[in-house]
């Protein structure tokens, strides 16, 4: 996934940019309206997700989105700001466009957008009956493992070897992220 990464401040930039190579998507990062609406433009930098700040030089970042959403309606676009106004928030739940104020971590909401939005790629996501499964035969094959590797004492011997600990299958079973309602559903 391609993003387009609107930050004029220097050191958020930086951090937001990190994070979102972590997840190894490639991130247009710009510090203004003018830069932005260039990459968008530009048919060698495909754009499948703008984040954008609302208070920049040059602009709103609410007004941008609305006005690239417009042209170019393939793309995703979500504001991420520290200083959403109501009237900002009305706006953006009118023209049904996600929000975000900082702090916050930028690879997660992307990562939490994607998995919303799909953005055509296959799920990942495991039934909870399969994670249980899993987990249960995980466990049943540790327990086994463990079994076979305990030594039985001999009889002259008085000591008795420790029992092996056997994870439970809940201890091994993955937990399910919540995203708490940040994405409207």
């Amino acid at each position: 996934m391609n993003i387009l990464f609107i930050e004029d401040e220097r050191e958020l930039r930086e951090s937001g940019v990190a994070q979102l190579e972590l997840h190894r998507y490639t991130v247009y990062p710009v510090s203004n309206l003018a830069d932005a609406r260039a990459v968008m433009e530009n048919p060698a930098m495909p754009v499948h997700l703008v984040l954008a700040d609302q208070s920049l030089p040059d602009g709103q970042g609410i007004q941008f989105v609305i006005e690239m959403k417009e042209q170019f309606p393939h793309c995703m676009y979500t504001i991420v700001s520290g200083c959403l106004t109501d009237a900002n928030t009305t706006l953006l739940d009118e023209k049904e466009i996600p929000y975000f104020r900082k702090p916050l971590l930028y690879g997660n909401v992307v990562e939490g957008f994607r998995r919303e939005h799909v953005m055509g790629a296959p799920s990942r996501e495991v039934p909870v009956e399969a994670l249980s499964e899993a987990a249960e035969a995980a466990a049943q094959a540790a327990a086994q493992s463990a079994a076979e590797a305990v030594e039985v004492p001999s009889p002259e011997s008085e000591v008795p070897s420790p029992e092996p600990e056997v994870p439970s299958p809940e201890s091994e079973a993955p937990k399910r992220k919540k995203w708490f309602g940040l994405f409207g559903k």
